[in-house]
């Protein structure tokens, strides 16, 4: 089974939006990411799309989520202050081929714990990452 680990794509440095943090939304750049995502993940079996709640990394798999006609489940677990415990509990608990989209200091934090423990993850294009399925075990390695 495969676990796609997405970070938001480009959204523009926080002071450059003049609005609530989490409500910042992606650049140009960040679109043309988000696409690229989508367009890399063509061909995978994917049955769920998980997010932060945060728009921009809901933006983030937005052209994902169009182009398999699937929703983006929203989960706090993912947001900009979840504790990493949390969040690789989420990914181990996924049923199917799932995708993660989280914020880059939460998904570096995934992927280093992962390593750490000896999983593979690959990465896939500038803002997503693959691997196998995550056992619960890790969870408490951290």
């Amino acid at each position: 089974m495969g676990i796609y680990l997405v970070r938001e794509a480009d959204a523009g440095g926080r002071f450059s939006w003049p609005g609530p943090d989490r409500l910042r939304p992606l650049t140009g750049v960040g679109w043309q990411q988000a696409q690229e995502l989508a367009e890399r993940l063509d061909g995978a079996r994917i049955t769920r799309i998980v997010s932060s709640p945060w728009l921009r990394c809901q933006q983030t798999v937005l052209p994902l989520a169009e182009a398999r006609q699937l929703p983006i489940d929203s989960e706090s677990g993912l947001g900009q202050i979840a504790s990493v415990d949390r969040a690789i509990r989420l990914v181990a608990e996924a049923v199917g081929p799932t995708v993660f989209c989280s914020h880059p200091d939460l998904v570096f934090a995934i992927i280093e714990r992962l390593r750490t423990s000896g999983r593979r993850v690959r990465p896939l294009c500038g803002v997503a990452w693959t691997t196998d399925h995550v056992a619960l075990e890790i969870v408490a390695a951290g």
